[in-house]
């Protein structure tokens, strides 16, 4: 009698299992649980991942004005982790060229020039920079304290998030007039990378 009644309920089991699978397959509903899940991203920073690397000029003095070029100058990487979508801009300038071997005949201010910049975007970053100068004269204060010159800019929310790859769009140059004095100049070169306030 047991026998039976185990076989019986077996049955009932299987025909159960069945009629579930059948309705599943004749009206299309299936049931199913759902589980919420999140992301919490946390703001970056602005940072300069690798800096500008000025560069030198050589050249002999010939009794009139010249140019000297030098494709000696690195370029350079902004990066914005921000999250913010609020832009950036990089600013460059340079202290003048004073003569450490005849002082006081120190270059005129506006004697370095610095290229316009290309840039790329690296891989799913957004929009380039909306705005890129061009080539323009960086040395324009005695200290490079001001007169710097914005040589790149996002100009429009969204853009430049994300990494960017600066190179030069040609050489730096500078303007050495017929009455310079041997020497050895120097002057130090500042890149900025600050907050858009566009």
């Amino acid at each position: 009698m047991k026998h039976r009644i185990g076989r019986h309920q077996k049955k009932i089991a299987l025909f159960g299992a069945i009629a579930v699978a059948a309705f599943t397959m004749l009206t299309g509903v299936a049931f199913a649980e759902t589980a919420s899940t999140s992301a919490t991203l946390t703001p970056g920073n602005l940072s300069i991942t690798l800096a500008l690397t000025a560069g030198t000029f050589e050249g002999t003095l010939n009794g009139a004005p010249q140019t000297l070029s030098s494709t000696t100058f690195s370029g350079l990487n902004a990066q914005d982790a921000r999250g913010s979508g609020t832009g950036w801009n990089v600013t460059v300038s340079a202290s003048q060229l004073v003569n450490n071997d005849s002082s006081g005949h120190d270059f005129a201010l506006g004697s370095l020039t610095m290229p316009a910049l290309n840039v790329v975007a690296e891989t799913s970053s957004s929009a380039v920079p909306g705005s890129l100068n061009a080539a323009a004269a960086i040395d324009n204060s005695a200290d490079g304290a001001t007169g710097g010159v914005v040589m790149a800019a996002t100009s429009a929310e969204g853009q430049g998030m994300g990494t960017y790859d600066f190179t030069n769009a040609a050489s730096w140059t500078l303007a050495v007039p017929a009455n310079a004095y041997a020497g050895t100049y120097t002057s130090t070169v500042t890149t900025t990378l600050a907050p858009s306030t566009l």
